[in-house]
């Protein structure tokens, strides 16, 4: 029957205390592990005149519809900004559903991309993905709570932080169609 005991006898001491040096010796020396392979966690952007584009795709029916839809976006989103300031209060999330079908604007978007090559396909991969977060927020910050009909200044301002973001990234995509 196993039991526990407090002497400890010479044998065991010295191994004990040998190891424990050895230990202390070997990782003295040892360095942080280093993966070697990642050599940046930064994501390197295209530029729209260093873009390289598929002119043969480009000028095809469907993605100059995309084209154009992505144009009208940017009239939709300028048009409701301006009804937004003329009146803080007014309700967006009717006018955003209809001007911004969710599943469309993810469709023109991923048309349009098709006609980059892999480098610039990942940057304007992520300003598809911008745009559909701005809507998304654009609309979750126009929301009023329940029994409230009026914004804050405070929420006024997000909306409009919203409106501006969108803008920007439309803006942004456009460029590398011009």
């Amino acid at each position: 029957m196993p039991r526990c005991r407090l002497e400890i006898d010479e044998a065991t001491s010295r191994r004990v205390v040998v190891a424990g040096a050895m230990g202390l010796f070997l990782g003295s020396g040892a360095g942080p592990a280093a993966a070697g392979y990642v050599t940046s966690y930064t994501f390197e952007t295209t530029a729209p005149k260093d873009a390289d584009v598929d002119t043969d795709l480009l000028k095809t029916e469907a993605v100059q519809k995309g084209v154009s839809n992505l144009k009208g976006y940017k009239t939709a989103a300028a048009s409701l900004k301006t009804q937004f300031m003329a009146d803080t209060n007014a309700q967006l999330i009717p006018a955003i559903r209809k001007d911004f079908d969710f599943s469309k604007v993810r469709d023109d978007l991923n048309l349009v991309g098709t006609v980059f090559d892999d480098q610039t396909q990942q940057t304007v991969d992520r300003l598809a993905r911008s745009i559909l977060y701005d809507l998304t927020e654009l609309e979750n910050a126009s929301r009023f709570k329940k029994g409230e009909s009026e914004r804050t200044a405070k929420k006024a301002a997000n909306v409009e932080k919203w409106f501006g973001k969108l803008d920007v990234d439309l803006s942004t995509l456009l460029a590398y169609f011009a």
